[in-house]
Parts: structure tokens; C-alpha cells; sequence
């Protein structure tokens, strides 16, 4: 019983914490995803097809395919140094156009750096990435 509890507080929890997007201006955000970010994306899987992921992401409608972009783009363990262009850009972005969204503080633990062959650029990042471009995908389909 008390584990129960203990999950059913952490959810709570989570839920607290998540921001809701409903109030977020979707044309500036999708303009903004097209002219900046997309091409952050694109840079970051040059030369891989992401196509090439099984695609484990879905989104139902624009707030929903924001909080999954913003969980996978900040709070995502898969890949800890996502490239600095798209986490400044998706950050940027959220800040503008949605109100009170506080963002994150972007620091040298959050950029990508140049070490080991771009950390190898493992199928982590390079997954990560592939879901990201989905979800981004969903978002700008649902109207």
C-alpha cells in the first residue's frame, strides 16, 4: 500500500511540474519549428535517414506534442548532450510564444560537446533525435 502511494505522489508530481501548453501561440511556434529548429534537427541527423528508428513517439494533439517535446528535448536521459542549437532554439521558441513557460537554463552539461567523436554519436542521440523530428512532425499536422 505504501508503495502505491509512493508512485501516485510521484505522478502527481510529474503532473504538477509539466506546463500546459494550451495557451501557446501554435502558428508563431510552427513558423518558428520550420525556419529554425527543423533545420537544427536536419543538421544534427545529416546523412541518416531517420527513418531508419522505430519511431516509439506519438502525440494527440499541439499541447500534448509540446509537453513530449519539451520532456524529450530537456528532461530526456537518453541523450545527455543534445546538440546545443536545438535545445537553444526548442528553448527559445517555447519562451516566446508560450506565456509563463520559464524554459531552462542552458549550461555546459546540456551543450554538446566535441569529445569522442561527438560522443560517437551513439544511436541514443541519434534516436532521440529521429523522435523528436516525429513529434515535431505531429505537432505541425494537428490542427
Amino acid at each position: 500500500m505504501v508503495f502505491f502511494r509512493k508512485i501516485f505522489i510521484l505522478q502527481l508530481v510529474g503532473l504538477v511540474l509539466t506546463y500546459d501548453f494550451t495557451d501557446c501561440n501554435f502558428a508563431k511556434i510552427e513558423e518558428e519549428y520550420q525556419n529554425v529548429i527543423f533545420l537544427a534537427l536536419k543538421e544534427y541527423m545529416n546523412g541518416i535517414k531517420s527513418t531508419q528508428f522505430n519511431h516509439t513517439v506519438y502525440c494527440g494533439d499541439r499541447p500534448s506534442c509540446l509537453t513530449e517535446i519539451e520532456r524529450l528535448t530537456f528532461k530526456s536521459s537518453q541523450c545527455l548532450s543534445l546538440a546545443k542549437k536545438i535545445v537553444t532554439a526548442t528553448n527559445a521558441t517555447l519562451n516566446s510564444h508560450c506565456p509563463g513557460h520559464s524554459g531552462i537554463q542552458i549550461n555546459n552539461t546540456q551543450a554538446m560537446k566535441k569529445r569522442k567523436k561527438r560522443e560517437v554519436t551513439t544511436n541514443k542521440c541519434l534516436k532521440q533525435v529521429s523522435n523528436l523530428i516525429e513529434l515535431w512532425r505531429y505537432f505541425s499536422r494537428s490542427q
